[in-house]
């Protein structure tokens, strides 16, 4: 004799002529009857049925709109969205998810090799959840991101304070330049860049030589506006040097007037910005020449002419530096500067030391010297 079966069936709805219209299940026991039965009723009752295919672009849709863009911030949204457009759209965007390989994948990835490593992040980070995510939703029957290989990114610049030689241009640059206050307030205040466009002149304490930093411009849109500053952390109070009060105080406007701003008194947008940092460092002679050709299309750009050796953020390592090297505690320089995490602030302050002891120079002929004589 054969096994017994067990038979059931689930009712799902009614045709035209109100018959029900029900879906049979057999099972080898009582227990997994009623399991399928359940199963059935959840699929065709409670939910809509799975599409058997479905392409790569419409399940990352909606993904991205369930599972992503609710909790993350306004300039992570761009970043993500950058990324599928740029990149991930234009590979998988029109495939069916089951025909994606993981060997497919894996030669994407490829081509992001020497990239920067938030770039390889980022596009590995995606494709990862995403596929994850069909897979636990039953769309493909395996999720062929799991064994994936990351790419060799590209070797992150080493960030570093100023030379000697640079720290002269630079001082230099911030006196006579005419654009050389942000210049100043960066070196000064050891801001990031958002966090100094965003500076109104009523965030000044001239009482108390101090600033509050409690906004930041945000590139992410179409036009530069105002954003919530990266972390918690960063809303703070940092002292004004003498010769940056001076300096302010020469220009200084409205409470509510953005210290730098576009002449209808917007924030800076970041191509703006993007030219007065090529002028400055070219000014500092912190910058190379690339090689263009003068006869092209907007051969008059400055972005086209020059490339600059520091980034903003150059000065604000350099300013920790300078926070150790005038033995501020580290505590005190983390609120300073708004780091959240104590053991950024004390790396910086670790790095900087290390180096300092690799350039000491120290005879150790001396050293040993007077005990061993007579």
């Amino acid at each position: 004799m054969g096994e017994k079966k067990y038979k059931g069936s689930v009712r799902i709805g009614t045709d035209q002529d109100g018959k029900p219209i029900k879906k049979y299940v057999t099972a080898l026991s009582q227990r997994e009857l009623e399991n399928a039965k359940a199963a059935i009723r959840e699929h065709y009752v409670y939910g809509e049925p799975l599409p058997v295919d479905m392409l790569f672009f419409e399940y990352a849709e909606n993904w991205y709109r369930l599972k992503k863009e609710p909790f993350v911030s306004t300039s992570v949204r761009a970043s993500y969205k950058s990324c599928f457009m740029k990149h991930i759209l234009p590979e998988f965007g029109l495939q069916n998810l089951k025909a994606i390989s993981a060997g497919q994948i894996q030669e994407f990835l490829n081509s992001f090799t020497n990239t920067s490593k938030s770039q390889i992040t980022l596009v590995m980070g995606i494709l990862k959840a995403v596929f994850s995510s069909a897979y636990a939703d039953g769309l493909i029957d395996r999720d062929p991101t799991v064994a994936l290989i990351r790419p060799k990114a590209q070797k992150q610049q080493e960030r570093r304070p100023l030379t000697k030689a640079e720290t002269k241009r630079i001082l230099k640059t911030i006196r006579t330049h005419p654009e050389g206050l942000l210049l100043g307030v960066l070196y000064y205040l050891g801001l990031r860049r958002g966090e100094a466009l965003g500076l109104k002149w009523g965030d000044f304490d001239w009482k108390e030589d101090q600033v509050h930093i409690q906004r930041d411009i945000d590139f992410s849109y179409s036009t530069a506006r105002e954003g919530t500053l990266k972390t918690e952390a960063a809303d703070r109070f940092v002292p004004v040097p003498l010769k940056l009060r001076k300096m302010l105080l020469q220009k200084e406007g409205e409470p509510e007037e953005y210290v730098f701003h576009d002449p209808h008194g917007n924030p800076l947008s970041q191509a703006t910005f993007k030219r007065m940092w090529c002028r400055l460092m070219a000014d500092a002679r912190c910058a190379t020449v690339r090689d263009y050709d003068p006869h092209a299309e907007k051969n008059w750009d400055i972005l086209k002419q020059v490339k600059p050796t520091l980034t903003p953020h150059f000065l604000r390592h350099n300013y920790v530096t300078l926070l150790y090297e005038a033995g501020v505690d580290p505590l005190i320089a983390m609120k300073i500067v708004g780091h959240t995490d104590y053991k950024t602030t004390a790396n910086i302050y670790t790095h900087v030391r290390d180096e300092m002891l690799k350039k000491a120079t120290v005879n150790m002929g001396e050293v040993f010297g007077s005990r061993e004589k007579g």
